[in-house]
C-alpha cells in the first residue's frame, strides 16, 4: 500500500521567551505577510496551522489592522487553520478555570472567524492533565495531538504488560478518569521533523531517506506526520515546489501538503483495531526523570504568586459577586471580565507562566497580571457595592451607633460579609469599618480639619447580626484616616474618617451567599466581652479547643490533634540547598548535604493574642553560601549539560533573615504560616519541610480537575534524585485513620520524600542564573533577590483529603472573605440570603458565572473521588430551570429534576436560567 506523507506547514509560536514579546511580534508580522503573498502567489498552496491559537491573529491585527479582512478570507477557506485555544498554555501551572476559559475564549473568538481545527493541541506542553480528554470531549472534540508527557517504546516493538504509559505506536488512545476518550496522537519525531524540505533533488532524496523510516517505526497506519515548521520557524515560501519534488525522487509515497483535520480523517480510517490505552497524567513518570521541566513549577515563584492571586479574584470573588449581582438584576459585566481574562491568558503561555523566558518577558508579566486583578478587583468593588445596597438593612435603624465627630448620636454601621466560595464557610475574619466621616467642607484646609478632629473617641462598640444577636468581636481603634467617595452624579466626595479594625467569627455561611451584621455603641445592646488567649507561655504555645501548637527554640513546632491524639513533630523546618541547573531543571551541586535550620536558633515574638486569633512571629538568622562557584559561569557559558555540571557552592557565607508568621485561630484545625525570606544569596532552593510520620504509599495531589492519586516511589526508569512534582492548591498524606494536608497559595511545587517519615517538602524559592534550553540566555532576575513571601496552611484531619474533606479547607484558604460597609436602608433582598446551595458529597465547585452563548448561569463542579456520587441543586428566587450543559456552557434540554447523578471525576456544568 502506497503511503501518505503529511505535510502541515506551521511555525510554534511562544509569544515570548528568549526574546521580549515585541520582538517576537516583528517576526510573527514578517511570517503572516510572507504567508499571504506565498497563498496569493502560489495556488498549489495548502494551508498553514496557526499553532492551534488565536491570540496570534490579534498581535499581528494589532499591527496590521488593514488584514483583517484578508484573514477571514483565509480562515473561511481552509488557508488558514486557527483555534480551538486562545493560547498554548502549561496545563499544570494555571487553574481548572483558567484551561477551561482558554478553551472556550479560543473557540469564541474562532466562530466570529470561521472554521477551527477541533482537535486537542498540545504541542509543547510540559506534561499534559489527566482530564484533557474528558475537557476534549466536552467540547465535542474526539482527538488530541501533543508532544510530551509519554515514553513510546519505539524500534523494539515491546510494550511492558503493566506500563499503561507505553506505545509502540505514535497513535493511542488517552482515558481522563472519568472514563473519557480520545485519539491521541503524539510527535514522536516532535513537531519539527518536517522543517525545511530541501527543493533541489539530491538534498531531498537524502532528507526523506533519512527521516521516512523514523516516522515509519511508530506510525500505526500508513497516514505519516511530517511537521514543516519549529519554534518561531520562518515561513517555507517554495513548500509546493519541495512538495512536487519530493514526489519526484520517492514516487512510492504520496506527498501532500495537508492539515490536521485531513491528517486525522485518514488516520481514523486506517487504525488497527488494539490501540495501547494511556490513562491519566502524562508527566514523563516512564522517563529517567531529568528532562520532565517539572522544576519550571518553582522558577520565579513569585510569578506563580501573582497568578493565583489574578485567578483567584476572577474565578472565586468577582465572578460570583458579579453573578450574585446579576441574579438580582444588575447587567453581568461581560465585556470587563473577558478583557481582566483575556489580560490573564496572555500571561498562561507555557514559557510565560513556567518562568522559564528572559528577564524582560516576566517585567511584562508582572503589569499585565496587576492589570487583569485591578479590573477585577474594580468589577468586585462595583458588584459588592450594588448588592449591599439592595439587601434590607432597616432593622439596624432602631440601634444606636458611636457619636459622631459633633457628639451627637450617630447610626449603626451595618456591613455585608459574603462568602463567595462554592461551599459552607465559617472562620475568622478581620475588616476595617469607618466608625463615622467627615467630609471636607471647603471651608477650611484638609490639614486644619484633621487636627480638629483628632480629640474623637467612639466609645465602647460592639457587633451585631441581622437578628440582633450580638457577635463575638475584637474591635481595635484604627485613628483617622483619609477616604472618598465618587458619586454618580456628583464630584468626588473626600473624608476624614475614623476607623476601627474589627475581628469576628462567621459561622456556616452559606455557598455564594451573605450575611448581614452592624457595628453599633455597646451601651445600645446586651454585649459581651471576648475572654480567653489564643497565644500562652510567653509565646511558645497556640492552642483552641482543636490543636496545640508547642514552637521548639528552632523555630519548629508540634502540633498535636486533641480529639484524637495524634501529634505531629518537627513540622515547618526550611532545608537549603544549592542549585547549580537553570529556570528549567533544579541540579544540586554532587556531592552536596542539604542544610535545614533544625537547631538554628529563632527569635519569637507574639503578633496578635486574643480570643479568637493567636499569631506569633519567629525570626532565623541563617548563614548560607552566597553563591556557585566562578565555574558555573564558565559551564553556563560553554553550554555544559547541566547533568555534567561540577560547580560547587562557595565558603563564603551572607546572613538571609527569615521571618515565619504561625497563626491559629479559633475553631481552625488548621495552622496558617506566611513566610518572608530576604533573599541574599544566589543559586540556590529553600523549601518547608512536614515529617507527617505517616505510613502512606503515595500521596493526593490537586490538580486540574481531579485529585490526582500519585505513587511515592517513581517508576524504574527514574533515575534523578529529585521527585519533585507539580501541585495546585495542596498535597496530602494519609495513612487511612489520619491525615496531614498541606495547602498553599502558589506554591506549585512539592516532594513526598522516601525518608521513612513521609515528609512533605514544599519548594518557597528557587533562584538560577540562567533560561537554560538552547543557548546561553543570562536571567539575573530569576534569582529572586530581596524579600520573598510564601503563605500555607497546614490542615490536620482524620481520614484523607477528601473523607476529611480537607480539600474545601485547602480551596477555601485561596480565597479571602468579602465584605462591603453600608449605610441603613431598605431593600429588595433580605438581610441574610444566598444565590444557591447543594447537596451532594465530594464534590468540588470551580466556577459561577455567566455563559456567553446563553446568558444563563452557569455552576461548574466536579467530582473530587473515583466513586459516584450525586449532587442536588437548590436556586434563590429570580432563577427558573436548572439543565446539565457542559464545558463550554451551550445551552442544553437536559434539565435537572431532584439529584443530578455524577459519575467518578466527572465534571458538570449545570445551567440555571434567570427568570
Amino acid at each position: 500500500m502506497k503511503k501518505t506523507a503529511h505535510v502541515i506547514a506551521h511555525s510554534h509560536w511562544d509569544r515570548e521567551w528568549y526574546l521580549p514579546f515585541e520582538k517576537h511580534r516583528i517576526k510573527l508580522v514578517e511570517l503572516m505577510e510572507l504567508l499571504i503573498e506565498t497563498i496569493d502567489k502560489d495556488p498549489n498552496y495548502g494551508s498553514f496551522h496557526l499553532d492551534g491559537q488565536t491570540v496570534p491573529l490579534e498581535d499581528y491585527l494589532e499591527i496590521m489592522p488593514h488584514r483583517a479582512e484578508k484573514v477571514r478570507e483565509l480562515i473561511e477557506k481552509g488557508k488558514l487553520v486557527i483555534g480551538p485555544w486562545y493560547i498554548l498554555q502549561d496545563e499544570f501551572l494555571i487553574s481548572s478555570e483558567a484551561n477551561v476559559r482558554n478553551l472556550q475564549i479560543g473557540i469564541i473568538d474562532s466562530e466570529k472567524l470561521g472554521p477551527y481545527a477541533e482537535i486537542g493541541y498540545f504541542p509543547d506542553s510540559f506534561g499534559n492533565i489527566g482530564q484533557a480528554p474528558q475537557i476534549l470531549r466536552q467540547a465535542g472534540m474526539d482527538t488530541a495531538v501533543y508532544g510530551r508527557g509519554v515514553k513510546a517504546v519505539g524500534f523494539n516493538n515491546e510494550i511492558g504488560e503493566d506500563n499503561q504509559y507505553l506505545s509502540k505506536y505514535s497513535e493511542m488512545y488517552w482515558e481522563s478518569p472519568d472514563g473519557s476518550r480520545v485519539l491521541a496522537i503524539l510527535f514522536a519525531n516532535w513537531y519539527h521533523n518536517g522543517m525545511e524540505i530541501p527543493a533541489d533533488p539530491e538534498a531531498a532524496l537524502t532528507y526523506w531517506n533519512e527521516r521516512l523510516p523514523r516516522v515509519e517505526a511508530y506510525a500505526s497506519t500508513p497516514e505519516l506526520l511530517f511537521m514543516n515548521g519549529c519554534d518561531h520557524q520562518p515561513l517555507q515560501a517554495d513548500l509546493s515546489e519541495a512538495l512536487a519534488v519530493s514526489g519526484e525522487v520517492r514516487p512510492d509515497i504520496e506527498f501532500k501538503h495537508s492539515s490536521f483535520p485531513e491528517y486525522i480523517e485518514a488516520v481514523k480510517a486506517k487504525l488497527p483495531e488494539e490501540l495501547a490505552v494511556i490513562r491519566g497524567e502524562l508527566r514523563s513518570q516512564f522517563t529517567d526523570g531529568w528532562n520532565t521541566l517539572v522544576n519550571t513549577a518553582s522558577a520565579r515563584v513569585y510569578i506563580k504568586q501573582a497568578n493565583n492571586k489574578t485567578q483567584t479574584q476572577l474565578e472565586k470573588v468577582t465572578e460570583p459577586l458579579a453573578v450574585m449581582a446579576y441574579a438580582a438584576g444588575m447587567e453581568y459585566p461581560k465585556h470587563e471580565l473577558t478583557y481582566a481574562w483575556k489580560t490573564l491568558l496572555r500571561n498562561h503561555p507555557h514559557d510565560s507562566i513556567c518562568g522559564c523566558s528572559v528577564d524582560e518577558v516576566h517585567r511584562e508579566m508582572m503589569t499585565r497580571f496587576e492589570k487583569s486583578v485591578t479590573m477585577a478587583e474594580a468589577v468586585a468593588d462595583r458588584s459588592a457595592e450594588w448588592l449591599s445596597g439592595q439587601i434590607d438593612t432597616s432593622s439596624f435603624g432602631k440601634l444606636q451607633g458611636a457619636p459622631r465627630f459633633d457628639g451627637t448620636a450617630g447610626p449603626s454601621v451595618p456591613f455585608v460579609l459574603f462568602n463567595t466560595t462554592g461551599h459552607r464557610r465559617s472562620g475568622v475574619v478581620t475588616l476595617v469599618l469607618d466608625v463615622c466621616r467627615h467630609y471636607f467642607d471647603g471651608k477650611r484646609a484638609p490639614h486644619d480639619q484633621y487636627a480638629g478632629l483628632t480629640g474623637y473617641q467612639p466609645g465602647k462598640l460592639a457587633i451585631v447580626d441581622a437578628k440582633g444577636n450580638v457577635v463575638e468581636a475584637v474591635i481595635v481603634s484604627k485613628g483617622l484616616a483619609f477616604g472618598y467617595d465618587l458619586p454618580d452624579d456628583r464630584f468626588r466626595q473626600p473624608y476624614w474618617a475614623y476607623q476601627v479594625e474589627v475581628t469576628i467569627e462567621a459561622n456556616n455561611l452559606p455557598p455564594v451567599g451573605y450575611e448581614t451584621y452592624s457595628l453599633v455603641a455597646a451601651d445600645a445592646v446586651q454585649s459581651k466581652a471576648a475572654f480567653g488567649e489564643i497565644v500562652t507561655d510567653g509565646g511558645r504555645v497556640l492552642e483552641n479547643d482543636i490543636l496545640k501548637v508547642v514552637i521548639a527554640a528552632d523555630g519548629s513546632f508540634t502540633a498535636l490533634d486533641k480529639q484524637s491524639g495524634q501529634s505531629y513533630s518537627k513540622l515547618g523546618l526550611y532545608e537549603n540547598t544549592g542549585d547549580i541547573g537553570n529556570e528549567y531543571m533544579y541540579m544540586q551541586p554532587v556531592g552536596e548535604t542539604a542544610l535545614t535550620t533544625e537547631g538554628l536558633q529563632a527569635d519569637l515574638e507574639i503578633v496578635e493574642n486574643n480570643s479568637l486569633r493567636g499569631s506569633v512571629k519567629l525570626t532565623h538568622r541563617w548563614q548560607l553560601p552566597v553563591s556557585a562557584d566562578e565555574k558555573l559561569d564558565l559551564e553556563i557559558n560553554s553550554m555544559t549539560p547541566f547533568r555534567e555540571r561540577k560547580s560547587q557552592r562557595v565558603q563564603e557565607t551572607r546572613e538571609v533573615t527569615i521571618q515565619t508568621v504561625l497563626t491559629l485561630e479559633k475553631g481552625d484545625r488548621s495552622v496558617r504560616i506566611a513566610s518572608e525570606i530576604d533573599n541574599t544569596v544566589l543559586d540556590h532552593r529553600i523549601r518547608m519541610l512536614f515529617p507527617t510520620g505517616l505510613k502512606a504509599s503515595g500521596v493526593t495531589v490537586d490538580s486540574i480537575y481531579e485529585l490526582a492519586e500519585r505513587p511515592l516511589k517513581p517508576e524504574a526508569e527514574w533515575i534523578n534524585p529529585s521527585n519533585a512534582q507539580h501541585q495546585q492548591a495542596f498535597v496530602s498524606m494519609s495513612d487511612g485513620r489520619h491525615g496531614v494536608t498541606v495547602a498553599n497559595k502558589g506554591l506549585h511545587e512539592y516532594e513526598a520524600l522516601e525518608n521513612g517519615d513521609g515528609t512533605l517538602a514544599v519548594t518557597l524559592l528557587r533562584s538560577v542564573r540562567e533560561l537554560g534550553d538552547w543557548g546561553v540566555f543570562a536571567t539575573p532576575e530569576a534569582q529572586c533577590q530581596g524579600k520573598q513571601t510564601a503563605e500555607l496552611k497546614l490542615i490536620i484531619h482524620e481520614g484523607t483529603a477528601i473523607a476529611g474533606e480537607a480539600y474545601v479547607d485547602a480551596y477555601q484558604f485561596q480565597v479571602p472573605w468579602t465584605a462591603r460597609q453600608t449605610d441603613v436602608h431598605e431593600g429588595k433582598l433580605s438581610a441574610s440570603g444566598k444565590l444557591i446551595d447543594w447537596d451532594g458529597e465530594r464534590m468540588a465547585v470551580t466556577a459561577l458565572k455567566v455563559s456567553e452563548y446563553s446568558g444563563d448561569i452557569m455552576l461548574r463542579m466536579f467530582n473530587v473521588s473515583a466513586e459516584p456520587t450525586s449532587v442536588a441543586v437548590e436556586s434563590s428566587a429570580g432563577l427558573n430551570g436548572i439543565y446539565k450543559s457542559d464545558i463550554l456552557e451551550r445551552p442544553s434540554d437536559a434539565q435537572v429534576e431532584g439529584s443530578l447523578e455524577v459519575g467518578p471525576a466527572e465534571i458538570v456544568t449545570i445551567g440555571l436560567k434567570r427568570v
